[in-house]
């Protein structure tokens, strides 16, 4: 495997930097980019990893390398991964241990793949970049659109992309169906036996697994309380025991010090008999419905909460300012049903969104969408 600097082809075709990151999505849109013309050439971005844990660089990486050589094109390594932590993970670990619940996937998105990347490729001659995202896009004028397959729409991890990147940006398989199809085209085309077998990557862009003592990989998810553990540790935060109350102030049982880092709202709270953490005999009844960070508290309810009404602030458009007050939909997580809103401007640059149908398990830091029917209108982060 080796990296390879290639300079734009004088060959009249357009250049397109592909993030290839090793999955079947990036790998088949290789073969349709080149039928449709582009001088293609395949990038694979390394992000980063604690040393305690084993990141499953290598395999995507060699993916990533053996699709290029399928197809016959360069292939370039980028070694991204200080520059992951300090954009990406350590605000993600920043944005826990004050309490919220952030998003790495909108904001690897829009710093590291349409942001650092995009910003390489265009100084390296790139006319376009482009990506294995399920979204659609249009020109003159520029909308970002939402994919075909609704179950596999990726429009809200997008919507704090820059205009002016998006305008050259290309989604080659936004406009399947469905995502059977791309699986069935990937075998068409003879993608490599570990793309087609390789596990679609859940949760957080990059994916973590244990390292055992001697340094080989367990092969275990790292769960998000123990990456907090640990990089609590490193960072100094104390982890005390603390209350866990109902919304009354009646304390109903413990939390130890890690769990008020790690729950998030409207996730359920149960007991473990072994260390008396948690609410005994509370079953699946309980859910976090606040959490105070200064007062070391979590707080819960009986039912998951709900809100009608969310302000938002950080925001980016797309295709500019839409006009207030608006009304269309949003979504506060992914995956999630368009939901029928009204927003209006609010006080210091944000804006209140109200819901017809209240909102369960609303979290800050999470990021809320707006859409005009199939159109991406932008976003930004819920701060209550």
């Amino acid at each position: 495997m080796r990296e390879e600097a290639s300079a734009v082809k004088a060959n009249g075709k357009k250049k397109v930097f592909l993030m290839l990151s090793g999955g079947i999505d990036s790998g088949v849109a290789v073969p349709l980019l080149l039928s449709q013309g582009y001088d293609v050439e395949g990038c694979y971005m390394k992000g980063w990893a604690p040393d305690w844990v084993d990141c499953a660089d290598p395999p995507e990486r060699q993916a990533s390398f053996d699709i290029a050589k399928k197809f016959g094109i360069p292939w370039r390594f980028l070694n991204y991964s200080e520059i992951f932590f300090d954009r990406v993970f350590d605000p993600m670990l920043s944005g826990y241990f004050n309490g919220v619940t952030p998003n790495p996937d909108t904001a690897c998105n829009s710093m590291i793949k349409f942001g650092l990347f995009a910003d390489f490729a265009f100084a390296a001659g790139a006319e376009f970049i482009a990506s294995g995202h399920y979204v659609r896009k249009t020109d003159d004028p520029l909308r970002l659109l939402v994919a075909r397959d609704p179950k596999k729409d990726q429009s809200y991890f997008l919507y704090d992309v820059k205009s002016e990147v998006l305008r050259h940006s290309l989604f080659p398989i936004g406009g399947f169906i469905k995502k059977d199809e791309t699986i069935a085209m990937a075998r068409r085309f003879g993608l490599p036996d570990a793309v087609l077998n390789k596990r679609p990557t859940v949760d957080i862009c990059f994916l973590l697994k244990k390292r055992a003592a001697d340094g080989s990989t367990v092969g275990e998810r790292i769960t998000m309380r123990e990456l907090l553990e640990q990089e609590g540790e490193r960072r100094g935060v104390t982890f005390a025991e603390g209350p866990i109350t109902d919304e009354r102030g009646v304390v109903l049982g413990k939390h130890d010090g890690v769990m008020l880092y790690s729950v998030t709202i409207g996730q359920k709270i149960g007991y473990n008999a072994a260390t008396k953490i948690g609410i005994q005999g509370s079953g699946d009844r309980y859910y976090v419905a606040a959490k105070n960070v200064r007062e070391n508290t979590i707080v819960v309810g009986s039912s998951h909460p709900r809100s009608s009404e969310v302000i938002v602030r950080d925001l980016n458009w797309i295709s500019g300012r839409p006009a207030f007050p608006f009304s269309g939909h949003a979504r506060i997580r992914t995956p999630q049903e368009m939901q029928v809103c009204r927003a209006e401007e609010g006080a210091n640059g944000t804006i209140r969104v109200f819901f017809t149908e209240k909102q369960h398990s609303v979290a800050p830091g999470q990021a809320l969408v707006l859409y005009d029917g199939e159109t991406v209108l932008g976003g930004g982060i819920i701060t209550r």
